[in-house]
């Protein structure tokens, strides 16, 4: 029997198609009609959420549970370096778990309850990441399915 290559299983599982890329203070906070929350509650959700997915896969344990409804900061950002700085948060938040992911193990400690860490991530991330997809599309400020090809080669 090989040995599974979790890089390559998980190879594609954190690609996040470019949604922060030149993410403005305008757009970040901008709720199209109907839209419950903006790209950045949701950004914000995000790497909070993350965060404590991150000491799960390092071993750690979390400082506290984190309380889902804190997640949502419903305070308009107003600085485009504060967009950019949690952007970069985020970003570095995505290359750990891939860096943790690619190192992982049959031998590797608590290998099943990381497995599970990871698939929560994937699922959590991806429903995420298409909301905002959707939201940024409704603002006419992501390219449409036709268009990805070209845009995600850029």
């Amino acid at each position: 029997m090989s040995t599974p290559d979790f890089q390559n299983i998980f190879f594609d599982s954190f690609n996040t198609f470019k949604v922060f890329d030149d993410l403005s203070v305008i757009i970040a906070n901008e709720k199209p009609p109907g839209a419950p929350k903006s790209v950045w509650q949701i950004l914000n959700h995000l790497v909070s959420w993350q965060q404590q997915q991150l000491s799960l896969l390092n071993g750690e344990t979390p400082l506290q549970n984190i309380i889902e409804t804190e997640t949502w900061i419903g305070k308009p950002v107003n600085e485009q370096s504060f967009i950019d700085s949690i952007v970069s948060t985020f970003n570095d938040q995505i290359k750990e778990i891939k860096h943790i992911t690619s190192a992982l193990t049959p031998n590797t400690p608590s290998l099943q309850l990381k497995l599970k860490c990871v698939q929560d991530l994937t699922g959590h991330l991806s429903f995420h990441l298409g909301e905002i997809i959707l939201i940024r599309r409704q603002l006419k400020n992501y390219p449409m399915p036709d268009e990805m090809k070209a845009f995600l080669l850029v």
